[in-house]
């Protein structure tokens, strides 16, 4: 085990350990619903994003019926990388090396020697292997090689709701404002989702900087002062956010959106619970697991910045990074660009907040990859007295717990990684 539930740690072999990572690939990576793009990444037919589904590249691909498909990036023949863009539009695709063709569908066109292959030859056999599922929801695009996995909506399951209420809150949706920042960092993959999940202790310390040269506005704005209603969530699925509200006194407009139409698109589309959940929210952090995140945080007021954040692991000591701004369809375009602005200012790979924390990301992970380091496990002490006791009155979707600057849902995210680790266990779909 690599989770002590009563004692409240982790073994760091767990955020160090290659052979723990190839471990994740099989038993998590490749067995579960994972996001690969947002829908309005590819609007027309033909137009594409190159990703990673689990431990393989996958293109993701829209039909000419308005279907999409997620296409291992791999010929049939030598297994070459057919496509090597991040993104584009293709009617077809060739492969550089023997000049294997196939449909944007992944039919195979031609070997270019078919009248070399046996008389009768199925050329069906060889078109591109299709992600056996593939389901969107509110525009998010995931993807699973598993085809027995359960359904998407089951694997949300009680998450399903605050993921409405952030990417499913207008008629339109929320579109990505460009593609997204990628990049690489000597860091595990899990330190990113539970920072996330809600890691509430580390914000003043961390991001002690960005809070004191811009100490009035901070504390003008209420950056420094979590609300009494700011809560954390966690869901039997391994899914969890932190939600953390304007503190007593902040100005009304720290909240409301200067977009008037948007307050009203909000009431058509949301219930008056999930309205309720938004009204007086500074920022909230979140993560799907195993590895979608999300951040919905103050710009300047009355605008607010919808970042996904996705960390996909390279090694036991290593992750990609890649970092998508949304905002509704429904703004205007002045709003867009500030928002798009201003996230990646904050978020983006060159971002205020963003240094910080990879710093430390960084040098947790080196510092902890080590014989003597090994020795001594990850604290999770702060959630130890709270992870059993729920909030009693809770009506929203979930387990709620307060206060919001335990350690609860990151630890709760690392038991429900540990069960999987060790069990075997995949969410499948026994029907």
């Amino acid at each position: 085990m690599f989770v002590d539930v009563e004692k409240g740690t982790v073994s760091r072999e767990a955020f160090t350990s290659d052979a723990v990572y190839r471990r994740e690939i099989d038993r998590i990576f490749d067995r579960s619903w994972m996001f690969l793009g947002h829908d309005s990444e590819i609007p027309e037919p033909g137009d594409y994003v190159t990703r990673q589904l689990g431990s393989a590249p996958v293109i993701v691909i829209r039909m000419r019926d308005g279907g999409v498909r997620a296409l291992l990036n791999s010929c049939r023949h030598r297994g070459v990388k057919l496509c090597r863009t991040d993104a584009g539009r293709a009617k077809n695709f060739i492969c550089p090396y023997h000049g294997w063709s196939y449909e944007a569908d992944g039919r195979l066109i031609t070997t270019t020697f078919d009248q070399h292959f046996p008389d009768g030859t199925d050329f069906s056999q060889f078109d591109l292997v299709a992600a056996p599922k593939l389901e969107q929801k509110y525009g998010l695009i995931f993807g699973c090689w598993d085809p027995d996995v359960v359904s998407l909506d089951d694997y949300l399951g009680d998450f399903d709701w605050y993921l409405k209420a952030f990417f499913g809150r207008t008629p339109e949706g929320m579109e990505a404002l460009g593609p997204p920042h990628r990049w690489r960092v000597a860091a595990n993959w899990k330190i990113g989702a539970l920072n996330f999940i809600g890691d509430s202790q580390h914000v003043v310390t961390t991001h002690a900087g960005p809070i004191t040269l811009d100490n009035a506005r901070s504390v003008d704005e209420g950056f420094t002062v979590s609300g009494q209603d700011s809560f954390q969530v966690v869901t039997d699925q391994g899914h969890g956010c932190i939600l953390t509200y304007l503190a007593p006194g902040m100005p009304e407009e720290n909240y409301e959106t200067h977009n008037a139409d948007l307050r009203d698109h909000y009431q058509r589309t949301m219930n008056a619970d999930q309205i309720k959940l938004l009204h007086h929210l500074r920022v909230c952090v979140g993560n799907v697991f195993p590895n979608f995140s999300f951040i919905e945080s103050q710009v300047i007021r009355g605008q607010k910045t919808l970042i996904i954040r996705l960390w996909q692991p390279t090694s036991g000591t290593e992750m990609e990074i890649l970092s998508w701004v949304l905002a509704e369809k429904e703004c205007s375009d002045a709003y867009k660009d500030n928002v798009l602005k201003n996230g990646f200012h904050n978020f983006g790979a060159a971002g205020v907040f963003e240094q910080d924390d990879l710093e430390l990301w960084i040098s947790a992970t080196a510092a902890s990859n080590n014989p003597i380091a090994a020795r001594y496990p990850y604290n999770f002490h702060t959630a130890v007295p709270f992870i059993d006791s729920p909030v009693p009155d809770h009506e929203w979707p979930g387990r709620a717990y307060r206060p919001s600057n335990t350690e609860v849902s990151q630890f709760a995210f690392m038991r429900y990684w540990d069960r999987i680790m060790q069990s075997n266990e995949a969410p499948r779909d026994d029907r």
